[in-house]
């Protein structure tokens, strides 16, 4: 039988000194927890798997896990029965005869969640992205940085996998749904790293993303899904008030059944021609932000209070916030933290420049980059047009502001500060290198504000904050300005046949919000077929 060991606590000194991966080498643990011999644990299953950091210098590591146990045994306490979470039945979706060639625009986790389910239950999706697959995309991002030359259709934010491709493939999600797990499943059977179904801060690579997103791809295609590359979607084919499909870019249009837009943040056209064409929509608060970059090394000592970092911990994270009282002055808080990752040029517009982070599985490089991003309320702007605007402004201004060759402009966070110039060193991740700028002329004045009481306050949480820290770039493809609404109780636009999920549809913050929502839309149109 299956019992639940609620928490079993391990030193990270104790678990360095195993010499070997702690996760498959807990039975002693576990033995001694329960005050019973080795051999009495049969087996065990990680159910979740977190750090607690709080005591500087003794960091230990916190599982939950199940037991497997001898009935013929009695139970020791500290086991409790197995509380089995929810299982999604999606075989109940089944239909005799489903719809055929349902259109899915978008390759991001919410595009491809929605097109494996559609095709799992028979509906041989058709599913559309303004890029390419990972292996062409790959080249085009070698060029790019070979050359300096951006191609508006394939780079760090279009193509297959969406702009979560090249983010370090951060799974942290606050929200409490039983789809996260069958995503987390998929992305194990496609490839992921096993351990994603258990961190409490799970990732899984920039390195290991594009071969993850192929094998969904192949699984879906094996389904009877179609993919089409390089088709640019431009709007919704409305007729006699329903979505009848898309239009292309080149005038051709696409039809089906049902239609699913599952775009990212950077489709702002086509976010623009759904408003124009009359889609129910609604302003939201949104943020923009800049990245901000240290040593590894300083979050290291600072978030574990060790030096140097036993092998069995990974590369630290920090997860900051400002929230001031003052009302001229924004909140701010930590974003895409990327431990041991890169800063890397995540922009589809020629001339124009925004940032991002990313980093590989093992999260050993140099330095730790994340957004510090700052709110902004809707009514701060008229309408999504004039933020869409003000935001391709920023990009033009801080494309120019670095050199105008994508060199990112950058600012010690110091200078920052003082309102004044400086950058002390170019030392970065970024590839195509750093050029000094006023960022604090740069930003608009309530994120500057915001920015600069942020800096403070995080600096008091890490000492050495400020000092060694260096702002580059600007941040601006981090959340909508728009949400597109839904019919009370459903997942359906109210336009009949159109359904619009993930981050660009303003449902989403992140790889599994996303990838849930995507499954959210798929389950409600299996629902009523």
């Amino acid at each position: 039988m299956k019992l639940e060991l609620k928490e079993l606590k391990i030193p990270v000194k104790a678990a360095a000194a195993t010499g070997g991966n702690i996760d498959r080498r807990l039975q002693p643990y576990i033995a001694a927890a329960l005050g019973i011999a080795p051999d009495a644990v049969h087996g065990y299953t990680i159910r979740q798997k977190s750090l607690d950091a709080r005591k500087k210098g003794r960091p230990q590591f916190i599982y939950r896990l199940e037991i497997e146990w001898s009935e013929s045994l009695p139970v020791p306490a500290g086991l409790m029965p197995v509380h089995p979470e929810p299982d999604l039945d999606y075989a109940r979706f089944a239909a005799a005869k489903p719809p055929q060639g349902p259109l899915v625009v978008g390759t991001g986790p919410a595009g491809l969640m929605t097109a494996w389910l559609l095709a799992s239950n028979g509906c041989r999706p058709v599913i559309i992205d303004r890029g390419f697959d990972v292996d062409r995309r790959h080249v085009d991002i070698d060029d790019f940085f070979r050359t300096r030359q951006l191609s508006p259709d394939s780079n760090f934010l279009y193509g297959e996998g969406g702009a979560g491709t090249y983010s370090d493939g951060k799974l942290y999600t606050r929200i409490r749904d039983p789809r996260s797990s069958k995503v987390l499943e998929l992305f194990v059977n496609a490839g992921a790293p096993e351990e994603i179904a258990y961190l409490k801060r799970p990732h899984i690579g920039s390195d290991i993303l594009p071969a993850m997103v192929k094998n969904l791809r192949r699984q879906i295609v094996a389904l009877g899904g179609t993919f089409l590359w390089g088709r640019h979607v431009v709007a919704p084919l409305l007729r006699q008030g329903r979505c009848a499909g898309v239009r292309l870019a080149d005038g051709e249009t696409l039809t089906g059944p049902a239609t699913f837009l599952n775009f990212g943040l950077s489709a702002r056209e086509l976010i623009a021609a759904l408003i124009a064409a009359g889609i129910p929509h609604e302003p939201k608060g949104f943020q923009l932000g800049v990245r901000i970059e240290h040593p590894q090394e300083l979050i290291d000592r600072n978030q574990y209070g060790m030096s140097p970092r036993p092998s069995c911990l990974g590369a630290a994270e920090y997860n900051f916030v400002s929230r001031p009282e003052a009302a001229d002055v924004a909140g701010v808080s930590s974003f895409c933290m990327c431990p041991g990752g890169e800063i890397v040029p995540a922009t589809a517009t020629p001339n124009h420049l925004s940032t991002n982070g990313m980093s590989r599985y093992r999260r050993d490089g140099e330095f730790a980059n994340s957004c510090l991003i700052v709110t902004f309320r809707p009514d701060e702007f008229a309408d999504a047009a004039a933020v869409f605007a003000r935001l391709r402004e920023l990009e033009a201004t801080a494309f120019t502001a670095g050199g105008g060759d994508y060199t990112a402009p950058a600012q010690d966070a110091a200078a920052f500060l003082r309102g004044e110039a400086g950058l002390k060193s170019i030392a970065t991740s970024y590839r195509f290198g750093l050029h000094p700028a006023r960022l604090d002329t740069l930003l608009p004045p309530p994120a500057v504000r915001g920015l600069q009481q942020a800096l403070l306050r995080f600096d008091r949480q890490c000492p050495g904050f400020v000092r060694q820290g260096k702002l580059v770039g600007i941040e601006t493809h981090v959340s909508s300005p728009v949400r597109f609404l839904r019919r009370d109780g459903s997942a359906a636009s109210p336009i009949p046949g159109l359904y619009l999920a993930g981050e660009g549809a303003g449902f989403a913050g992140g790889i599994i919000s996303a990838a849930v929502d995507g499954l959210r839309v798929a389950e409600d149109y299996l629902s009523n077929i």
